[in-house]
């Protein structure tokens, strides 16, 4: 799949869920995106720059909302996705022409967020191994997440949230806090 800058490659993603939608998948379903390391994509180490993952993981959470039917909902109330915080394991490179598959997953939501998996995997194995924080907002405010899975899932409750993850989302809430 080639690398098409995001302000691009997730538009097209958005209009050709109206011409040819993803297949559904489940709100905890895992979503997974093939892509490769392209020449714009790498640092001077020629590996997937770090700030690529990055973009590599916007387009991976947006493809999942597109395969979980949240984007089509998103669109009709005008839902702003936004990040809270990210936090980053990198494990192995993923050297220059490298093919790889981001594999996206929710884990969990709370009051306000969503709490998302995402990792990156390739022939030698993991490579980066990343966890996000994520909410939607609409003009009036803050989109409860349990009102976005209502909307395309009924019924459907948050498993419990990881120990591990309540404790970096406990660390990332101490940090501001100390600001």
């Amino acid at each position: 799949m080639a690398h098409i800058i995001s302000f691009v490659r997730i538009p097209l993603l958005g209009l050709r869920q109206y011409i040819r939608p993803l297949p559904r998948i489940g709100v905890l379903d895992e979503d997974i995106v093939r892509m490769r390391v392209w020449p714009n994509d790498i640092d001077l180490n020629l590996h997937l720059n770090n700030s690529r993952f990055l973009s590599c993981m916007d387009y991976g959470r947006v493809h999942l909302t597109a395969a979980t039917g949240v984007l089509k909902e998103a669109v009709a109330q005008r839902w702003t996705p936004l990040v809270g915080s990210v936090f980053i394991t990198y494990r192995r490179s993923l050297p220059l022409f490298t093919r790889f598959q981001i594999s996206s997953r929710i884990l969990c939501w709370d009051e306000r967020w969503f709490y998302m998996e995402q990792t990156f995997r390739f022939n030698e194995g993991l490579a980066a191994v990343a966890w996000v924080k994520e909410l939607f907002r609409a003009g009036t405010g803050n989109v409860a997440p349990q009102a976005i899975v209502d909307s395309v899932s009924s019924g459907q409750l948050s498993p419990p949230m990881p120990e591990s993850l309540a404790q970096w989302n406990a660390l990332t809430r101490d940090k501001l806090q100390q600001q």
